[in-house]
């Protein structure tokens, strides 16, 4: 194969693959649900998985864009994490910070909203 025939045929090959993982991006962030009208991007995970799973944190990234949403979504992501991915079953969880208290100040950390829960069981 000459070096010609070659580049017509790898560039719209290695094109199509660029569009296909950019459009993965896109239904990635589509998928994630809406919180007060914002798709907050939220981190969960386990303090020490080590020591225990019940133990987790949530971050609530571009918290500024809606406060009342950083606080939905970091409630129902720690409802998932101690049903699901801790595997505990059960939506009861105690929080440093109850994201369902509008009277609670928020912990913001570089423009995150940051809540510590532990999943009862």
């Amino acid at each position: 194969m000459t070096q010609m025939t070659f580049g017509k045929v790898v560039l719209p090959v290695v094109l199509l693959l660029g569009a296909v993982a950019l459009a993965g991006c896109d239904k990635a962030k589509s998928k994630r649900p809406y919180y007060d009208g914002v798709q907050f991007k939220i981190k969960t995970k386990a303090v020490d998985k080590k020591a225990s799973r019940a133990d987790f944190t949530v971050e609530v990234y571009d918290a500024a864009l809606s406060l009342d949403g950083a606080r939905q979504a970091a409630y129902h992501s720690g409802v998932t994490y101690c049903l699901i991915e801790a595997g505990y079953g059960t939506s009861l969880i105690d929080w440093d910070v109850d994201p369902q208290d509008p009277e609670t100040q928020l912990r913001l950390v570089d423009g995150a909203a940051v809540f510590q829960g532990k999943c009862q069981s």
